[in-house]
């Protein structure tokens, strides 16, 4: 919501939000699952579990677009990548340091 104010010292509210840092990458443990769209029930590789800054996770996602050659986006902090690519993103999370598990099915 933005509010309208003539008070030359306001201020937003966005601009004092503190995002936590982001831990080392061997002390988080990302959760990769399969799911499909609604809309067309095409499959999607889900990452879960991330914590951190904003702005890592987007790094992070578009990195293994590139390595797992599919678009892919943000959803608050997980990971969604176009089509079937579990194994790829396994490995280069595994190679980059962090803890990964595939979900239970």
């Amino acid at each position: 919501m933005v509010v309208y104010s003539t008070y030359p010292e306001f201020e937003y509210e966005y601009a004092n939000v503190h995002e936590p840092e982001t831990p080392r990458p061997r002390d988080q443990k990302l959760t990769i699952a399969l799911g499909k769209r609604k809309i067309d029930g095409a499959p999607v590789t889900t990452i879960t579990g991330f914590k951190g800054k904003r702005m890592d996770l987007i790094h992070l996602e578009e990195a293994l677009s590139g390595v797992c050659r599919t678009s892919g986006s943000t959803r608050m902090y997980d990971i969604v990548l176009d089509r079937n690519v579990r194994k790829r993103a396994y490995v280069y999370l595994r190679n980059q340091g962090f803890g990964v598990q595939f979900a239970a099915s």
